[in-house]
This record gives structure tokens, C-alpha cells and sequence, in this order.
């Protein structure tokens, strides 16, 4: 049996667990919601939370997690004895719809999830490194996919921002890929994520990707994307390089698609050896 969270499926498996005599495996996306990380839990919650997820860990034969940094977060608090770290698999198909050409300009597009205030600050770094290259390059346009709670304050801070008319803040969008389709590159800046699936995404739309050294967005670019610090001077220099450089920006592009072509597969085999050795003992 297999369950992505220890909660409250996870309780429920674990019982299962118990009662039919059969392993348990539990695949982990985040941390926050075990370690109460945006304070979002009273006392009581959260030493529930926690009660909880130590029952259920104590019936798990492995974990899967789906990066080293959430391995890293979670192994701080919680005794995890047998574990992997193993991405997320992603629908190429939807995403890898192809690309749009021939534009006049060059569109950087952003999707993220604006209920949190750590990926708000992500496109508040991004957009503070724009500002030196909209007055550089006169075709440079900016979208920003991605609701929440912060979808406002975004648009209130661009009423201040002097380069509001170049920059588009769509909200949520449930055709994610047509978005990713018109874009030129991706760039993702966030102080929250565990992994950072819209990178893959973006990479599976066979776009070159921008991806700041925060959290786990790193370990979600990889090889096939640039990674650079998280701050407006260090996105505004990888930024500048993408647009000014026709060969970095197409063998970033390349990267993409040749690391999504085998990612899903790769993701497979993981998960066929987690269950190989857990049946096996």
C-alpha cells in the first residue's frame, strides 16, 4: 500500500497496514504541514500533526520523498529510517504541445502559486530585476501566471511599478500549457517549494529555465536550466545572458527536452525499486 501524506490517508493506511499484514509506503511531497513552518497551526493542531505522522511513520516500511531538501527538513524532526528521494512524474504530453515562433517580442513568463507569501516574494524578486532590462530591451514583456491571496497585492504593487505596461498578471489559469507554449523562457524564483513541479513544466514545454538558488528549486532545474542566486542582481545577470545569448538560451531549451524525454521514466524505475526491495524483505 502506498499513501502521500500521513495525516489523515496516512492514518487510515497505516491502520490498514496493521490489519492485513501488508507494507506501507509513504511518498512525501512538503514539509510544512508537519512542522507547522507558516505558524499555521495552533499547539494543539500541530502536536496532533505530529502524533499522527510518528504513528504512521512507525508502520511505514520506506518513505519516498520527493526531494533531498524535504528529506533534509522532514528527517529533523521525525525518526525516518528507510527512505528515497524520487521526483514527481509530470504530464509531458499536456505540456510539450510546442512552441510559438515568429513573435516581435520576447515573453518571460512566471507561474506560480500566489497564496503563499514566500512565492509572492519570489515574483517581487523577479520583478525588481526586470527593471534594468525593460529599459534595456524594448521588447521584453512579462507574465505572471498563478492566483491566491497575494494575486492583489501583486497588482497593487504594480500600480507603483513604472514598468507596469510590460508586465501582464493573468491570475489563475486552468490552460497552463498554452501559456507555456507562447513563452519565450521561464523564470522562478521561490522561498517556499519543496521541489518545484512548474519548473518541470516549463522544462517539459521545452523552455529555456531561470531558476533561483532557494529552497528547492534547484534540485527541480538540475542540469537542464540555470540556477543563480536568488536576488534582483542575480536574476537581472542570468536574465540579461538568456536574452543577449541566441546559443545559451537554445542549448537551455535543448536541456529541457532532452532531460523531460526519459524524466517520467526515470521516475518509474525509482518507485519499481522501492517496491522491489520493500516486497522483498
Amino acid at each position: 500500500m502506498q499513501t502521500d501524506e500521513l495525516i489523515a490517508n496516512g492514518m487510515l493506511a497505516a491502520g490498514a497496514s496493521v490489519i492485513y499484514d501488508i507494507p506501507l509506503v509513504v511518498a512525501i511531497r512538503g514539509w510544512a504541514d508537519y512542522t507547522n513552518a507558516h505558524g499555521q497551526y495552533g499547539w494543539l493542531k500541530d502536536a496532533s500533526i505530529r502524533a499522527r505522522t510518528r504513528l504512521a511513520l512507525h508502520q511505514t516500511s520506506e518513505v519516498i520523498f520527493i526531494s533531498d531538501t524535504t528529506s533534509e527538513t522532514f528527517r529533523e524532526q521525525y525518526p525516518v529510517t528507510q527512505y528515497s528521494v524520487i521526483g514527481r512524474p509530470v504530464d509531458t504530453d499536456r505540456y510539450g504541445t510546442g512552441r510559438a515562433s515568429d513573435r516581435e517580442t520576447f515573453d518571460l513568463l512566471t507561474v506560480t502559486n500566489l497564496r503563499y507569501e514566500e512565492k509572492y516574494d519570489g515574483v517581487l524578486t523577479v520583478l525588481r530585476a526586470l527593471q534594468p532590462l525593460f529599459e534595456e530591451y524594448p521588447t521584453l514583456q512579462y507574465r505572471v501566471a498563478g492566483g491566491g491571496q497575494y494575486l492583489d497585492a501583486l497588482r497593487k504593487y504594480l500600480g507603483d511599478y513604472e514598468y507596469a505596461d510590460r508586465v501582464t498578471v493573468l491570475g489563475f489559469v486552468e490552460a497552463v500549457e498554452g501559456e507555456f507554449a507562447s513563452a519565450n523562457a521561464f523564470v522562478y524564483v521561490s522561498f517556499l517549494d519543496s521541489y518545484g513541479t512548474v519548473v518541470l513544466e516549463a522544462q517539459a514545454a521545452g523552455l529555456p529555465v531561470i531558476g533561483g538558488d532557494a529552497m528547492g528549486v534547484p534540485e527541480a532545474v538540475g542540469d537542464a536550466g540555470e540556477v543563480c542566486p536568488p536576488t534582483p542582481g542575480g536574476i537581472r545577470d542570468a536574465l540579461e545572458r538568456l536574452i543577449t545569448d541566441d546559443d545559451h538560451r537554445e542549448s537551455l531549451a535543448t536541456q529541457s527536452g532532452k532531460k523531460m524525454a526519459t524524466y517520467n521514466e526515470e521516475c518509474a524505475a525509482g518507485h519499481v525499486d522501492v517496491w522491489e526491495r520493500v516486497l522483498d524483505t
